[in-house]
């Protein structure tokens, strides 16, 4: 199996490093070192990245921040090293989505984006291939969820008492305003017709209390409508979604006879 490494050793990072055999190395901060070593075994605990790219792992998982991924994201496509990027708010400033976007151009690395909390990104890629002519993404949550997020500077949540869209605009437009919430609009952008023609919408629904995603797609094939549940934990709790079992079947189907 190809050995792969972690930047970020956040919830994520230790979820896969826990459930996903073949960790070569892990990018983290000092502080965080002990913690890692007691998880990844003999992997290379690594504090910076010169020293996780000498360890050469064939794939790094990036799940550490947008400005982790801009700072780190070039280097590790430009040294060969495959990336699978989380943070993909990053890509909403246009000079840092053409800055990846080229190096993975130039490789030798190769940029695969992860369908994240949506689980999957097939329908749009496919649609792409005829008529595409709308994708919308909204996301969901209940008020007292939104207010743990930049959302309360936009929206008067106290006073939401039905499921209301409080907040539209291109995914970059709204990525932009929600630096470490909108990764999954993000990937549905790459998917389809990018961060300027996709719709974002965010829905306050006080009937619900898990996180949700919902997925409008227009194209010749066929209408989809997907919807995406989550689990039920406080606002404050870890959802444990689609995210970390997408990059899961990333690597598992990279090594696979029979792809799926």
């Amino acid at each position: 199996m190809t050995r792969y490494g972690i930047v970020g050793f956040g919830r994520i990072g230790r979820r896969l490093a826990e459930r996903m055999p073949g960790v070569a190395a892990v990018l983290v901060r000092p502080a965080q070192a002990p913690e890692a070593a007691a998880i990844v075994g003999s992997a290379a605990v690594c504090t910076s990245l010169d020293a996780f790219i000498a360890h050469a792992p064939g794939i790094a998982i990036e799940c550490a921040s947008a400005s982790m991924l801009a700072e780190t994201g070039s280097l590790l496509l430009a040294h060969g090293i495959d990336l699978i990027p989380l943070s993909l708010t990053a890509f909403a400033d246009p000079r840092i989505e053409r800055r990846l976007i080229e190096a993975a151009e130039a490789g030798p690395g190769r940029l695969e984006i992860a369908p994240g909390a949506i689980g999957t990104l097939d329908l749009l890629a496919t649609a792409r291939e005829e008529g595409l002519s709308r994708v919308i993404y909204r996301q969901l949550k209940s008020p007292s969820m939104w207010r743990l997020t930049p959302a309360e500077r936009l929206a008067d949540l106290a006073s939401i008492e039905t499921r209301r869209v409080f907040f539209k605009g291109s995914v970059r437009e709204v990525a932009r305003h929600f630096p470490n919430n909108l990764n999954t609009s993000v990937g549905v952008a790459l998917a389809g017709l990018g961060l300027d023609r996709t719709e974002a919408e965010l829905v306050a629904d006080p009937a619900i209390s898990e996180t949700g995603h919902e997925l409008e797609i227009h194209a010749a094939p066929g209408n989809v409508v997907l919807k995406v549940g989550g689990r039920d934990v406080p606002p404050d709790g870890d959802p444990i979604d689609y995210t970390t079992f997408s990059l899961m079947r990333l690597l598992k189907r990279r090594e696979a006879r029979m792809a799926i």
